[in-house]
């Protein structure tokens, strides 16, 4: 069975409403990024435990650490990158998850070759770091950096032999102009670890099933074909219009304004549902 989890600071920005609003969707497990109003980076350990304590008391367990490792641009300071991946090494530990998102650091100009030693340097020593504390390592596709595309994702997985996961995320590959499914996954299906429940469309990012990203399909061979029993994290990243009211006014309350809602609880639990419901029709 494969376990849902998300971002739950797209709920709210105080931690103890996020796992509130967590238990109101049926959801299990969170992936934690923003700690009111804090990124995960930067908590203090008093922060960490207090999150912690929050986390037993509402019985949510923690699915990854959605850091910002690997967000910064090749040509930054890497040893100042690597004491903030020591605090997030902190937070997983405090936390009680084996999984740290991260990424694999912004290009210039296109310039992946000339820049893939580096890159490669870089992982190495975040995966050195992580691997001493029985951390697993996930790669997100991101627009922008060495890991933008199919292609140069499979090379880090190939790189590292799997010591490094995937994290899938079919939005990211939409905005990046590549298609998700099947060019992306058919490369990198084998190396999927993890993945970000978001869609995207000539609208901009949708809930699941509702863009481009063919969710369904890639789910449905992830879990029928391949026995896929991790995590699926909701990353709705989608828009709250706070004057939809006013707008639809009266005599209109049938009026649908695409990808905005009226509030953010409101928009987790529509990209919520959304999956629940493809997900209600995979049969294994």
């Amino acid at each position: 069975m494969v376990k849902l989890s998300g971002f739950a600071d797209e709920i709210d920005d105080n931690f103890e409403n996020q796992l509130k609003g967590l238990k109101e969707n049926d959801i299990e497990y969170i992936e934690v990024r923003g700690v009111n109003g804090k990124n995960i980076s930067v908590l203090t350990q008093n922060e960490m435990d207090g999150a912690k304590k929050l986390l037993d008391l509402y019985k949510i367990k923690v699915s990854a650490i959605g850091s910002p490792i690997g967000k910064i641009k090749i040509t930054d300071d890497f040893d100042e990158h690597l004491k903030v991946f020591d605090n997030v090494i902190a937070s997983a530990l405090t936390l009680d998850t084996k999984y740290i998102r991260m990424f694999s650091f912004f290009i210039p100009d296109n310039q992946y070759k000339q820049y893939r030693g580096e890159v490669m340097r870089r992982l190495a020593v975040l995966l050195e770091r992580a691997t001493k504390k029985n951390l697993v390592l996930c790669h997100e596709n991101e627009r922008e950096i060495y890991g933008e595309s199919p292609e140069l994702c499979l090379d880090i997985m190939q790189e590292f032999n799997g010591g490094i996961k995937f994290v899938f995320d079919p939005a990211n590959f939409i905005v990046g102009g590549f298609e998700p499914y099947p060019e992306a996954y058919d490369l990198l299906a084998g190396h999927i670890e993890y993945m970000h429940i978001k869609d995207a469309g000539e609208t901009g990012i949708v809930p699941a099933g509702f863009g481009k990203g063919k969710i369904k399909e890639i789910l449905s061979d992830l879990i029928l074909n391949r026995n896929f029993d991790g995590f699926l994290s909701i990353e709705p990243h989608l828009s709250v219009f706070t004057g939809i009211d006013e707008l639809e006014g009266e005599g209109k309350k049938n009026m649908i304004v695409k990808n905005k809602f009226k509030s953010k609880p409101e928009a987790f639990a529509a990209a919520a549902n959304a999956l629940k419901d493809i997900l209600s029709g995979i049969k294994k």
